[in-house]
C-alpha cells in the first residue's frame, strides 16, 4: 500500500478532502449540536453529509466507494474532529473500512458507523476457532460510539494474523453507557456469539493486536492534538476581548505566561501526533511490504512513535485543560460556553487505548531491555 505522500494526485486529493472536511465540520458542528448529542440525540443529518462527502471511508479501497486515500495521510483528518468537537465516529469508521478493505473477500461497507473492537488485558473475552469461523465469549468493555454502531469489527489473534470480525449489534448484549464527554460507548458481551468464515477477514497491513492499539492510540493522539489547538484559540482570542481595569487580560504579564505554556503545550501535541503519523507513513510504503525484516523495524518505530505521541497528547490535555479554564475564569466553567466540550473530550481521550502511564511503562520498559549503552541511539534516532 502506497503512502499518499509518495503520489502527488494523493497528495493534492489530501488536501482537497481535508479542507472540505475543515469548512463541513466548522459548519456544522454548532454548540447546540454536539450538546444534543451528548445529550442523547445521533446527529443524522452531520453523518449524513459525512458519508455524502465519502470522509469516513476517505481510506477504502474505491470497488467499496472509498477515495483509496492512504490510511497515515487521512489519519490528519482527525485532527479536525477534535478542533470542532465532532460527535461521531469518524475515528473508528475510517480505520475500520480502510482495514476491512485490504480484504478482497468483503464486497460491500455499510452507511452506518464502523466501531473496531480491541480486548485489553482487562477484559474477560476469549475467542476460538470454530469449524472455520469464530466463537466468541466474554466481553469487551467502554468500546467508544458501540451503541450507535451499524457494524462491530472484532480484532483477534490467530498466530501471526490479524483477522477482523464482522458483527452485527444486534445479535449481541450491549450494556450503553457515556464518558466524561458525553460520547456513547458500551460493554459489549458476546456469551458464545459465533462469527461464520464469511463474516471474516484477513487483516493485511497489521499483524497483531499491539500494532491495531498503537494505530488506535494514534487516532487519540491526533484528535486531542487537534482539540488542544481549539483550546489554544479560544483562550488567546477571549484573552484579547476580555477586559478588566480597564485593559484586555492579554495585557497582563501573568495571562500571557500562561497563554505562552499553553501554546507549548499544544506546540507539543501537534508534533507528537505528526510524529506517530509520519511513522505509520513509514510502514505503508511500497517498499515496506517487501522485506519482513524492513517492516517489523518501521512497525516498531510507528507503535513506540505513536505511544509516545498518546502520551504526550495526554499529558498536554491535563495542563491544557487547567490553563484554558484559568484564562476563561468563571465563564469558562459555564455549560453555555463551548470550551467545557473540549476540555472534557481531552480528558476522555486521554484514557482511552492506553493511558500516559500505560504507554510510558512500555516506553521504559524497551529502554531497560536495550540497555545503557542503546540509550543515546534510541532516542536520537529519525523516525525514517
Amino acid at each position: 500500500m502506497s503512502s499518499a505522500t509518495d503520489n502527488p494526485e494523493h497528495g493534492e486529493a489530501g488536501r482537497m478532502i481535508a479542507d472540505t472536511a475543515d469548512r463541513l465540520l466548522r459548519e456544522q458542528c454548532s454548540k447546540e449540536l454536539v450538546d444534543a448529542a451528548e445529550a442523547g440525540t445521533w446527529p443524522a443529518a452531520l453523518w449524513q453529509t459525512l458519508m455524502e462527502t465519502g470522509l469516513p471511508w476517505a481510506s477504502a479501497p474505491e470497488r467499496l466507494g472509498g477515495s483509496a486515500l492512504a490510511l497515515p495521510e487521512a489519519l490528519g483528518l482527525l485532527r479536525l474532529v477534535g478542533a470542532h468537537a465532532a460527535p461521531v465516529p469518524l475515528a473508528e469508521t475510517l480505520v475500520a473500512s480502510a482495514l476491512l478493505g485490504e480484504d478482497d473477500s468483503v464486497t460491500e461497507l455499510p452507511e452506518g458507523p464502523l466501531v473496531p473492537l480491541l480486548a485489553s488485558a482487562t477484559d474477560d473475552f476469549t475467542a476460538r476457532l470454530a469449524d472455520g469461523g469464530w466463537v466468541l465469549d466474554g466481553s469487551i468493555a467502554d468500546v467508544p460510539f458501540a451503541p450507535v454502531a451499524e457494524l462491530l469489527v472484532v480484532a483477534v489473534e490467530a498466530g501471526d494474523t490479524l483477522t477482523l470480525l464482522r458483527v452485527d449489534p444486534a445479535s449481541v448484549q450491549l450494556q450503553a453507557g457515556r464518558n466524561i464527554a458525553g460520547e456513547p460507548m458500551a460493554t459489549v458481551a458476546f456469551a458464545g456469539h459465533r462469527v461464520a468464515p464469511s463474516h471474516c477477514s484477513r487483516c493485511v497491513s497489521l499483524g497483531n493486536a499491539e500494532e491495531l492499539l498503537a494505530l488506535l492510540a494514534l487516532t487519540r493522539a491526533l484528535m486531542s492534538a487537534g482539540a488542544m489547538q481549539s483550546l489554544l484559540d479560544m483562550s488567546v482570542g477571549y484573552a484579547l476581548e476580555r477586559k478588566q481595569f480597564g485593559r484586555t487580560i492579554a495585557g497582563f504579564q501573568a495571562v500571557q505566561q500562561q497563554l505562552a505554556v499553553l501554546a507549548g503545550e499544544a506546540a507539543a501535541a501537534i508534533r507528537a501526533a505528526d510524529g506517530g503519523v509520519e511513522a505509520f507513513a513509514e510502514v505503508f510504503r511500497d517498499d515496506a511490504s517487501g522485506d519482513p525484516e524492513s517492516r517489523a523495524r518501521r512497525m516498531a518505530m510507528a507503535i513506540q512513535e505513536a505511544g509516545v505521541a498518546k502520551a504526550r497528547t495526554g499529558e498536554a490535555a491535563g495542563r491544557g485543560a487547567e490553563i484554558a479554564h484559568q484564562v476563561h475564569g468563571a465563564m469558562g466553567f459555564t455549560y453555555e460556553h463551548r470550551l467545557h466540550q473540549r476540555t472534557r473530550r481531552l480528558w476522555a481521550w486521554r484514557d482511552q487505548y492506553g493511558t500516559e502511564t500505560f504507554w510510558q511503562a512500555r516506553f521504559g520498559r524497551q529502554l531497560c531491555a536495550a540497555g545503557a549503552d542503546a540509550l543515546w541511539d534510541i532516542l536520537t534516532r529519525p523516525v525514517a
